[in-house]
């Protein structure tokens, strides 16, 4: 073998990238707090002392902390909530919302095409139901009769 390389074989069936004992948001899988508790035991079993958090108490510390009831709260913490929301609110406003090119186009149809015809279609309903509702009630015939386009049939 020559002497400058360097050779490095891994783990088989490691893959980069993924872990075995935690998660990417830092917490651990079961195999991670099994290993702990190993560990830990092992630790304990040399040298009498606990080395760190048992497996209950990582638990424990992945959930979110509970929050409080207005009541439990200080008046300051109320008005850093308030300003938070605040703050979230002007930004979601000022911020342009991002629509993309298939919703823009859909809108855009929908309003100068789909709309103005539905509701030319609608007035023209309008105005033959009007007609015809006329002509029946006052039995109107011939030259008389009532037409929705103002023209004669």
């Amino acid at each position: 073998m020559n002497s400058n390389e360097l050779m490095h074989h891994g783990i088989h069936g490691m893959r980069w990238g993924v872990r075995r004992y935690q998660n990417k948001d830092g917490s651990l899988t079961a195999a991670g707090r099994k290993r702990i508790n190993q560990l830990d035991s092992e630790y304990q079993r040399l040298t009498g002392k606990k080395l760190s958090k048992s497996s209950a108490d990582v638990k424990k510390t992945e959930s979110k902390p509970k929050s409080k009831s207005i009541s439990e709260m200080t008046n300051e913490e109320i008005q850093e909530k308030i300003n938070r929301i605040t703050l979230e609110q002007n930004l979601k406003s000022l911020t342009p919302k991002k629509i993309s090119a298939g919703k823009r186009f859909t809108e855009t149809v929908m309003n100068d095409v789909i709309t103005p015809a539905a509701t030319d279609v609608g007035k023209q309903l309008a105005r033959s139901m009007f007609a015809d509702g006329v002509n029946k009630v006052f039995n109107l015939e011939g030259d008389n009769k009532v037409y929705a386009n103002n023209k004669k049939k």
